[in-house]
């Protein structure tokens, strides 16, 4: 049997092996929190105005500035403040949510990140309810939704049909059972 080339469009973007070498550790966690709150570890300290980078505290998830002490805890106000789950379990729930044709349940969280049911079905559920302010759907449309996408742009002779095809604009309906519906451009 020979064995057939896969596509590189079949592949994720951002596979399971590619996830963890970039998010190995707790430390790795913590700088892209940094990086994505606060711009990195090297900045202008609020308290003092120097220009420093910032080094962790030992047994924290803290950083100080070396001048003055003054502190900034990259996970405080965010759904990660004051968890005992460590960070890569938070991070990899993430993932799977963004990659996951499906949704994610409980069960499934509690197999992969190797925690309780409980545990697991509060990150499931911070992470739904994050996405769904981010998104703002939930003010949108209620009850069963239905969706779908199009691929608008006119008709093309040869090359790639459907998803893919180049000159195509992506739109997403959105559809409420007997009700009201939101259509959504998709870059």
């Amino acid at each position: 049997m020979g064995m057939t080339k896969k596509s590189p469009s079949a592949s994720p973007e951002f596979s399971v092996r590619e996830f963890f070498q970039r998010f190995p550790d707790e430390q790795a966690c913590l700088e892209h929190i940094m990086a994505v709150r606060f711009g990195g570890l090297h900045m202008d300290c609020p308290a003092c105005g120097v220009e420093v980078t910032y080094h962790k505290l030992t047994k924290r998830r803290v950083y100080a500035c070396p001048e003055c002490l003054h502190q900034i805890a990259p996970t405080a106000n965010t759904i990660l403040h004051d968890t005992r789950t460590p960070l890569v379990s938070w991070f990899y729930a993430m993932y799977l949510f963004c990659t996951t044709r499906h949704g994610v349940s409980g069960k499934e969280l509690q197999r992969q990140l190797g925690v309780t049911y409980k545990t697991a079905w509060r990150i499931g559920q911070h992470i739904r309810d994050l996405t769904s302010k981010a998104q703002g759907f939930d003010a949108l449309l209620a009850g069963h939704i239905e969706l779908d996408e199009a691929y608008v742009g006119g008709r093309r002779s040869g090359g790639k049909r459907g998803r893919g095809a180049p000159g195509k604009t992506i739109v997403m309906g959105l559809a409420e059972r007997d009700g009201r519906m939101k259509a959504v451009v998709n870059p």
